[in-house]
């Protein structure tokens, strides 16, 4: 779209206006993560008291990742690169898949936990005393849950109130679904309605904070807690499409997009979280045959999606998925906000895209 705004309206131009102007376009097909701050001020990213209370237990039960381990994991990452042996074990996928299964309460019979350690020493070994803490403390990270064996891994990137990501927990319970919302109050949200239905909401009355007397050991640690509901669920607070980047090669099943921002505007367009290089970190992370499914009420984001898929699989990367698969799949529900388009005169366009 946007390269065709401009051929459109550079004729006449000199050759080194079209040369800026390609570069132009370049640079704005790559996300851009830090958003203006007029957005951050319009988009509440702050969330109440009682939700930022319930981030806080939540990611003490383990259904919340904790933002200072992945923020500690990326600096590591940043760090390691000013050395080549220890960049070298790094980027090893091997102890990556090891560290998130562990980290997501996953069961699987190849992890090996030791090829942790000798990374632990490398690293920590070339770097200062305070750093080295850091280092031991983000990779001794462990889920309190009880580790489940799940047959999929779906990343659901921009969950909103986290109505569909519940709605597929509940549908599915041999999958787990890992959810990342970057605006605080919707990971609060979600959060605070598996905790009452989990029945580990913490009530406060007047200046007494008083727990709910429940049988934690059944919900949280004992060998039955598979059964319980949101077992399955996992969440983040942070931006999804950098989370990509910390994940293991061939980890995920499915990747949902469901309405996210949409930056109508062209200028805006670096921020639309369907780009080239975003693109590129899915084919990375998704299985073999895994999917993208994209969900929008916004023509100028379905259309922006069609086009970045379509030139990203004219060198066999992707296939589109005709008829898209049923959205009681993978979007049962339909969401406040889908509900509000609809009202608006909008409609729902869905697209799905194969890795090959």
């Amino acid at each position: 779209m946007e390269a065709d705004a401009i051929s459109s309206s550079d004729g006449g131009c000199s050759d080194e206006q079209q040369e800026h102007d390609e570069n132009h376009s370049q640079e704005v097909q790559k996300y851009e993560s830090r958003k203006p701050k007029w957005w951050m001020k319009l988009s509440g990213r702050r969330g109440t008291r009682a939700q930022r209370q319930t981030i806080e237990r939540m990611t003490q039960c383990g259904y919340c990742f904790s933002r200072q381990v992945l923020s500690d994991f990326s600096r590591v990452n940043n760090s390691a690169k000013h050395s080549s042996s220890a960049a070298e074990q790094l980027s090893s996928d091997s102890w990556r898949r090891v560290w998130w299964n562990r980290s997501l309460a996953i069961v699987d019979e190849s992890d090996d936990a030791a090829q942790i350690t000798p990374i632990i020493d490398t690293v920590s070994n070339s770097r200062n005393v305070k750093h080295a803490q850091k280092i031991q403390s983000m990779y001794s990270n462990k889920s309190p849950l009880v580790p489940k064996k799940f047959e999929r891994i779906v990343l659901e990137i921009g969950f909103g109130s986290g109505d569909n990501i519940l709605a597929n927990a509940m549908r599915d319970k041999n999958t787990l679904f890992v959810g990342s919302e970057i605006h605080q109050p919707g990971c609060g949200t979600v959060l605070q309605k598996m905790e009452a239905e989990m029945g580990l909401k913490i009530r406060a009355e007047g200046n007494d904070i008083e727990e709910k007397k429940i049988d934690t050991t059944t919900s949280i640690s004992s060998e039955n807690s598979g059964d319980a509901q949101f077992q399955n669920v996992r969440i983040l607070q942070g931006d999804g499409v950098k989370l990509l980047s910390h994940l293991p090669c061939k980890y995920l099943d499915a990747i949902l997009i469901t309405f996210p921002d949409p930056w109508p505007k062209e200028g805006h367009s670096h921020w639309r979280v369907v780009q080239p290089n975003v693109l590129v970190e899915m084919h990375r992370v998704l299985k073999c045959d895994g999917k993208v499914f994209v969900a929008t009420d916004a023509e100028c984001f379905n259309d922006w999606t069609r086009n970045i898929f379509t030139q990203e699989s004219s060198s066999g990367d992707w296939e589109e998925v005709t008829p898209c698969p049923n959205r009681s799949t993978w979007l049962p529900i339909v969401s406040y906000y889908e509900q509000k388009g609809i009202d608006e005169g909008r409609h729902t366009m869905l697209q799905c895209w194969k890795k090959k």
